[in-house]
């Protein structure tokens, strides 16, 4: 008797241990473009370093369409932006104002539920205790599953845009992650609609390599970089294989001497004329096709030519990478553009026989080059993924 008591009081005085359940986490996307997938990519690998056990899982909701309008979907908006930017500046901009928002109606919704059953079986299935989603309709979804399936799921949307459009007024949220300031101050007013008026400015997710430091000597010993020129990192992946061309042929007219980084993407390798258009005007050049080094890449370059896609921009901005943003797409690209001209980070190309005047002036005055690199990386927010992880996983910032 005096053994069991001693066992009892000997239990009772041993701290006991809390059986916490990992958090099971779905991040949505959907792939029409690359950057919602991007972003959904950095979220995971924060979640994994803050909380190596918890389940988290990406999710395509095109996927879980009917193909045809899933193909319509990825396939649309590169379409009609990049073939008939007109009609897409129509599309966007005729519902553009937030002060005229009106809640989707009967119609929309009703086409939307039906057309995304499949996932609403998903979730339910997957019953999952955080939903992250990175892209409007997404976010749609991710509200009327809480409301209707499970009330207790937290559901957050992160913005992935620097520009705000009424679609992404979508209810049933617990979080909105925005961009900056000042898309938190457009939205604001619209919390009721939102269901939350947690719209906190965390920046765009990225992944944290474009944050880390890096050997920028070891980095031009492995990319052959010359100290004595200016390297410009060209991203054409969006541009097209004519537009590639045509701007590495107005480059070659530069007074400052270059070496270029393309990354064309699908359009790798460029033609042999511009070439040897580029060996005989002295300028260095490398092209890549598809790369998993893009950091470094932006690493050792002084400046890039771009689009004005939100993540690409936002990666820039993390390597304090000034912008030469050639032709942005009507609608939020041409938003973004606006931003970080505002900003005081980037010009804009619109007519390429003046490219050369421009990036001339950039390049020739040390001074502005160095006032665009230091305010880059004062907006950049390269932990953003981290901050949005420690939020929703009720970790110390």
């Amino acid at each position: 008797m005096a053994e069991d008591r001693e066992r009892i009081e000997t239990s009772e005085k041993t701290p006991k241990v809390a059986e916490t359940r990992q958090p099971k986490v779905l991040l949505l996307y959907a792939s029409a473009g690359a950057g919602h997938r991007s972003a959904c990519s950095a979220i995971q690998q924060a979640m994994h370093e803050l909380y190596p056990g918890a389940y988290v899982k990406m999710v395509d909701i095109l996927d879980y369409m009917p193909k045809f309008i899933a193909y319509l979907y990825s396939r649309g908006y590169l379409f009609v932006a990049s073939r008939y930017p007109m009609l897409w500046y129509f599309i966007y901009e005729s519902g553009s104002d937030l002060a005229k928002f009106r809640p989707s109606g009967f119609w929309h919704r009703l086409f939307w539920k039906s057309a995304l059953g499949p996932l609403f079986n998903f979730l339910r299935y997957e019953r999952p205790d955080h939903i992250i989603s990175t892209h409007f309709l997404s976010s749609w979804a991710a509200g009327n599953y809480k409301w209707k399936y499970d009330i207790n799921c937290k559901v957050s949307m992160v913005v992935t845009d620097y520009g705000v459009h009424p679609v992404w007024i979508t209810p049933g949220q617990d979080y909105v992650f925005v961009a900056t300031e000042q898309l938190g101050a457009e939205l604001t007013p619209f919390s009721r609609f939102l269901s939350t008026d947690k719209i906190i400015p965390t920046g765009i997710p990225i992944h944290p390599s474009f944050g880390r430091k890096k050997d920028i000597g070891l980095l031009r010993e492995k990319f052959k970089i010359e100290p004595d020129r200016h390297t410009i990192l060209i991203l054409g992946g969006m541009f097209g294989s004519k537009n590639i061309k045509d701007i590495l042929y107005w480059l070659s007219e530069c007074r400052a001497r270059l070496q270029l980084i393309i990354v064309a993407g699908q359009h790798y390798p460029i033609g042999e004329s511009i070439k040897d258009r580029l060996i005989e005007r002295d300028i260095r050049y490398q092209v890549f096709g598809y790369i998993d080094f893009m950091d470094e890449l932006m690493a050792v370059a002084d400046l890039v030519i771009t689009k004005a896609g939100a993540l690409t921009i936002s990666e820039c901005l993390a390597r304090g990478l000034p912008l030469v943003i050639f032709r942005p797409y009507p609608g939020q690209e041409v938003r973004n553009c606006d931003y970080f001209l505002e900003q005081g980070v980037a010009v804009r190309i619109d007519q390429l026989s003046g490219i050369c005047f421009k990036i001339d002036k950039i390049l020739g005055d040390p001074d502005q080059l160095r006032a665009m690199k230091e305010r880059a990386l004062q907006i950049a927010q390269p932990d953003s993924a981290l901050k949005i992880s420690r939020i929703l996983l009720d970790l110390p910032c």
